[in-house]
């Protein structure tokens, strides 16, 4: 309420992602395409951004069509996550059997992650045991192959 009034420049960037997001629903569209809502708000605009998608979802029969690079954000706000690699869908489906599929292919009995799910359908397959020893880590090693990627290109 408090808010009413005050210009959209003199609101915070989680606020102004709000109300982009209200007044997209003010012509109760069938379809609402939502690119990368949560980019560059601090953490706690970015809960406050997920939780009114969220709510909107409940309130509203509208599909919400939603890009993003985080993982754990498609995987709090999705039914169903498209990872798209290059400009092609490389899985698509509900993230429970996604993780189920990834983790079957990587021979993992432990749960995977969201993260882990869109390394292993993407260029992530290149990326070895030594590679993972060598940088420490499996993002690490993925971010060292996409820097390599992109000195290539």
């Amino acid at each position: 309420q408090d808010r009413i009034g005050q210009p959209l420049e003199n609101m915070s960037r989680g606020m102004q992602q709000k109300v982009a997001i209200a007044r997209a629903f003010l012509t109760a569209p069938i379809v609402l395409l939502l690119d990368e809502p949560t980019t560059g708000l601090d953490p706690r605009s970015k809960i406050d951004v997920q939780t009114f998608v969220r709510q909107l979802r409940e309130d509203h029969d509208a599909t919400i069509l939603i890009t993003t690079h985080d993982m754990d954000e498609a995987e709090a706000l999705c039914d169903r996550v498209a990872i798209i690699d290059q400009g092609r869908i490389v899985a698509m489906g509900e993230v429970d059997e996604l993780k189920r599929a990834a983790a079957e292919r990587m021979e993992r009995t432990t749960p995977v992650t969201m993260n882990e799910v869109f390394m292993h359908y993407t260029a992530a397959h290149l990326i070895t045991d030594a590679d993972i020893e060598r940088y420490g880590s499996w993002e690490k090693a993925f971010e060292a192959l996409e820097a390599q990627k992109e000195d290539e290109g």
